[in-house]
Formats: structure tokens, C-alpha cells, sequence
């Protein structure tokens, strides 16, 4: 129904139709330049020594497959996200009993750049493929975990010579600052030439203690030509008001998946919502999924999503355990092997129309 009908029905029911009701409904877009272009973005749970080591073997599920002579290219963004270190400390509130400090966020990026291990892993699998002649029509993006200074925290450590405690905005603004530096710095000496640095990601999932820090920290992200990235979870603090928080792009958790007494209208809800507020979606699952009651609420998201229009021209983020694609890829049991393919065509076809849309807006050169 356009606007004018809406107009209409208003005038004859003698109610004032609002313009912010008027205005046309639409999800962060599949392909856009508010995600830097983004359009399936996966989790990768990296940092904790808890995590996965992922090397390249282990990254290659989400980066391609393969299919007789054919190779489709997967996820086009690479999140590394991590919330604890693994050692009892935290990278937002929470998680652990303690907070971890400049030590414990310097590691965090220490274990992102290690070598031959995750972004260089990614890398790795990315070169191998450019020197068999096979090379996405886009460079792959990666998104890093900016942690959360917690509200409070007293012995975060030193910065120019001062102590930094988190009772106050300026000390906690710094201290991002000091951390996406750092991270920028480290990226301009890995020699990453297949991979691009697209921004960072707030690891907190509310919004809480962040009303003038937020706007803060993403104005100094921008400065520097990045994006700021966000995943609330279902009903979390200020996830309806993201963008005046600052952020880039945002995604919505439905937390459908894990819960079974939660309906599977849960979707539809959070898919109108994030339309409503222009936000992407968030694809759940853990392995539970090799039970089949959980194969069931994953397949609730895909159908929802399909019918909800999320699949065809929504951007996307996809959760899934935090190792799941790999062992779904890996995985003896067909059933879960066939899982792995479906999701895989679904992302394939989707990074196709991404690549339709880039080559239109570039003149089909690649970068």
C-alpha cells in the first residue's frame, strides 16, 4: 500500500496519519554502504583461549565451497568477536566477576593478529585461492571486537602516564580511543592485501551507561574511515534507537533459536521490527541443531526469513555456536552435511546478487 492510499484511509477515518508512519519500511540493505558493503557477516569467535584456534583449514568452511570444478564464495564480512579472555576476565559486563584492563585488551588484539592464525588465516585461505586463478569480485571485510570500558572499573591501567579509572566519560572515551589506534596500527603492518579493515564492532549487546559515549566513540571511528557495528539482543537497551547511539549498521538478535518455549512468531516480530528500524537480522544456531527438534527452529529462521523478505534484500549477520559452519562442513552425518549446503547456497546466492550490485556501481572492475 503507497502513501497516498495510507493518506486516504486516513482522511476518511478522521485520523492523523504520522509521516513516521508514512515513511517506507526497509532493512539495512543487502548491499550497502552503511555496512561498508557487507552483506552476510559472520561471527567468528576468536581471542579467549577457550576459542577455536582458527587456522586456515578451519576458516575455509566460511569462506568457500566447492562443488566439482565450481567454487562459490561464502561470507563476505568476518566479525572477531570475543566478550572473555578465557582466564576470568571479561571485554563487557557480564561475563566475568572481573573486568579485563589495558593488559588483557592489548592480548585480545595480540591473538587477533598472531600469525598464520585468524585474520591471517583468513588470509592465507584467500591467497592460496587467488594463486589457483580463483578470486572474489570483492575484497572480504573484517570487523573487530571493540570492548566495552565497564562503567566503574578502577584499574583499567596507564595512558599517558595517568592512571585511567572508568568513573568518569573522558577516561573511558580514551581508552577506546587508545584501543582502535592500536588495532589501526597493527593492520596497516599485517600486509593483509586480500583482506579490508571495515571498522569495529561493539561487543556490548545493550545500550546501557552509552547515551554520550557512544555518539563519541563512533564519531572518532568515522574519522578515521571506518564503520561502527552493533548486535543487540531481542528487546535490549536503545536497540531501537542505534543510529542516534551512532552506529553504522545494526543487526537484531531474535533469540529464537535457543529457547524452545519461544514461539517461532518470534521471528516475524523481530523481522518487523528491524524493518521498522532499518536494521539488519541476526541467523541463529548452535549445534544443537543436530537434535531435530533444533534442526526445526533453524529452519523456522530460513523460512522466516525468506517470507519476511530478510533472505532476498536484507543484510544479514549469522551466529552459529561460534564453530558451527566448520563442524556442519566437516560433519559425518549427512543430514548436517545437507545443513551445511543449504546454508551455503543461501549465502552463495546472496553474495551473487552483492557482486550484480557491485559490479553495476563500479563498472564491473573489481578492486
Amino acid at each position: 500500500m503507497n502513501i497516498n492510499c495510507i493518506k486516504k484511509i486516513g482522511i476518511a477515518l478522521g485520523i492523523a496519519i504520522l509521516p513516521s508512519v508514512m515513511q517506507a519500511q526497509h532493512y539495512l540493505p543487502l548491499a550497502s554502504p552503511q555496512t561498508d558493503y557487507i552483506t552476510d557477516l559472520a561471527l567468528i569467535y576468536q581471542g579467549g583461549v577457550h576459542r577455536p584456534d582458527w587456522s586456515a583449514e578451519q576458516i575455509a568452511p566460511y569462506v568457500y565451497r566447492r562443488q566439482g570444478r565450481k567454487t562459490d564464495f561464502l561470507f563476505d564480512g568476518f566479525l572477531f568477536i570475543e566478550f572473555k579472555n578465557g582466564k576470568g576476565k571479561d571485554y563487557s559486563i557480564g561475563y566475568e566477576k572481573e573486568h579485563g584492563g589495558k593488559e588483557e585488551w592489548s592480548w585480545l588484539l595480540d591473538r587477533n593478529f598472531e600469525q598464520g592464525k585468524a585474520i591471517h588465516a583468513l588470509n592465507d585461505v584467500l591467497s592460496g585461492l587467488v594463486k589457483k586463478g580463483i578470486k572474489p569480485v570483492r575484497k572480504r571485510k573484517v570487523v573487530l571486537t571493540l570492548p566495552e570500558p565497564v562503567h566503574n572499573q578502577k584499574d583499567w591501567g596507564m595512558l599517558n602516564g595517568e592512571m585511567l579509572s572508568f568513573d568518569n566519560e573522558e577516561s573511558r572515551f580514551q581508552a577506546c580511543k587508545w584501543y582502535i589506534d592500536d588495532a589501526l596500527n597493527r593492520w596497516r603492518k599485517a600486509g593483509l592485501d586480500q583482506l579490508e579493515l571495515a571498522g569495529f564492532y561493539w561487543v556490548a549487546e545493550q545500550s546501557t551507561g552509552g547515551k554520550t559515549l557512544l555518539p563519541r566513540i563512533a564519531g572518532y571511528i568515522r574519522s578515521q574511515q571506518m564503520k561502527f557495528y552493533w548486535i543487540p539482543y531481542w528487546k535490549a537497551e536503545g536497540h531501537g534507537n542505534w543510529k542516534t547511539a551512532g552506529f553504522d549498521a545494526a543487526y537484531q538478535q531474535p533469540n529464537h533459536f535457543f529457547n524452545e518455549k519461544v514461539p517461532d512468531s518470534r521471528i516475524d516480530e523481530a523481522c518487523d521490527f528491524a524493518k521498522q528500524h532499518g536494521m539488519g537480522m541476526e541467523l541463529e544456531f548452535d549445534m544443537r541443531v543436530e537434535r531435530p527438534a533444533f534442526e526445526r527452529r533453524l529452519t523456522a529462521y530460513i523460512d522466516g526469513f525468506q517470507k519476511k523478505d530478510v533472505l532476498d534484500n536484507g543484510a544479514m549477520a549469522y551466529y552459529e555456536g561460534g564453530d558451527g559452519i566448520m563442524k556442519l562442513a566437516g560433519h559425518k552425518d549427512a543430514r548436517m552435511q545437507a545443513l551445511y549446503q543449504k546454508l551455503a547456497t543461501i549465502i552463495a546466492g546472496r553474495q551473487q546478487k552483492a557482486d550484480a550490485y557491485y559490479k553495476r556501481r563500479k563498472g564491473g572492475k573489481r578492486e
